[in-house]
């Protein structure tokens, strides 16, 4: 049996402006991402996109899966600064580190931003010792929300700045929500995910290309060294402390008893998708109403956590990354193995749709006053 959290409607707009966007990294899957939803996006135009690479060139260059119909005939891509002083709104696609100064430049022109890079995601502490260096623009990063909606929900309406999560933090954070929440984690939480490839980018590797990952699974980035693990602790500490009411920097981030997580990440030889497997034993056998811990109650309890988020879908059935692909839906489910006294917690995704560019439209959508799920894709391609 599926639990619907909520019946998916097709959207409608509560504001008839119109937004003028520009799309930063525009040539990689992320930025394919974005094209595909900001175009059938009825509040949106897009305005400018960035490229090195193919600067001077139509989209269709780049990406030969569009109608050329669909966009302005003098939309080429651009340099970065062209693209920010064209735009209302700035999404940003483009690697970790690479154009954090025109994000900054951005937020500090008054422009929207919504980055889907690391740059402004985690406090100073945190970034420093995940990425090896200091924040670039301290203050930017005081001006950022952290874009999970189902946990800034709150903070992210209205807000001018928000910073995208971590494709693999998404699901591993939904997963485990709401166990954070009504304080079933226990003192040793583990996360392991399966991805496939394009989450690595578009760019090509050694442990990328066809011969390395076809008919293999590669575990990498293990016992602790994954940079993810850093937002989805923050992000159960968040909702252990606040529920789903947390805030980016008030309380302080150093008030947040942030749970250890270990993970541990493995590329799989598939194109697209996200599967979570998080295992915690919590310290009691009863939830707080006093019934047992039991897979029914826990559903239940899951159930209640997401019932006004439009795109979480929690079930009986397991789920499976086939049902997310090409999607902006997360598929959960949960399991109480009351042999051994675990939790066993499972979310699946599209990392390039919730993970990635479906998360960043979906901010876009609170933070203006949308319909959450305007311009989004609620059905997976299946099969």
């Amino acid at each position: 049996m599926t639990v619907q959290t909520r019946p998916l409607e097709t959207p409608s707009a509560t504001n008839t402006e119109t937004f003028n966007v520009g799309i930063l990294g525009a040539s990689g899957y992320g930025g394919s991402g974005l094209l595909r939803r900001l175009q059938r996006h009825p509040n949106t135009e897009v305005v400018g996109i960035a490229s090195r690479q193919y600067v001077g060139k139509p989209v269709t260059a780049c990406w030969p899966q569009f109608d050329p119909q669909e966009f302005a005939e003098d939309l080429l891509f651009a340099n970065g600064d062209e693209v920010v002083d064209s735009c209302d709104v700035l999404f940003s696609a483009a690697p970790h580190g690479s154009v954090s100064d025109l994000v900054a430049k951005a937020v500090r022109a008054g422009k929207t931003v919504i980055d889907l890079a690391a740059d402004f995601r985690l406090p100073a502490s945190d970034y420093k010792q995940w990425y090896g260096h200091d924040l670039s623009h301290p203050d930017v990063y005081a001006q950022s929300v952290y874009g999970l909606v189902e946990l800034h929900r709150e903070e992210i309406k209205g807000a001018s700045f928000v910073a995208n999560p971590g494709c693999n933090a998404t699901a591993g954070a939904l997963a485990l929500l709401p166990l954070a929440a009504h304080g079933l984690l226990g003192k040793h939480t583990i996360t392991n995910i399966v991805t496939g490839i394009s989450g690595a980018g578009r760019s090509a590797s050694m442990g990328t290309h066809f011969g390395e990952l076809n008919e293999n699974v590669i575990p990498y980035k293990v016992a602790g060294t994954h940079r993810h693990t850093a937002e989805i602790e923050l992000s159960l500490g968040r909702a252990r402390a606040f529920g789903k009411h947390a805030q980016t920097h008030t309380p302080s981030h150093a008030e947040v008893d942030r749970p250890v997580i270990s993970f541990s990440p493995h590329l799989v030889p598939m194109t697209r998708g996200i599967l979570a497997s998080c295992y915690t034993h919590p310290e009691t056998d009863v939830l707080a109403s006093g019934e047992r811990l039991t897979t029914e109650n826990v559903l239940e309890l899951y159930h209640q956590f997401y019932q006004n988020d439009p795109l979480i879908t929690v079930q009986e059935a397991l789920p499976t990354t086939k049902a997310t692909y090409g999607s902006d839906r997360v598929v959960i489910s949960v399991r109480v193995d009351e042999r051994s006294g675990h939790i066993v917690a499972f979310a699946a995704e599209d990392n390039l749709g919730k993970g990635a560019a479906g998360q960043a439209v979906q901010n876009f959508n609170v933070m203006q006053g949308f319909d959450e799920t305007l311009g989004l894709f609620t059905e997976a391609v299946y099969p």
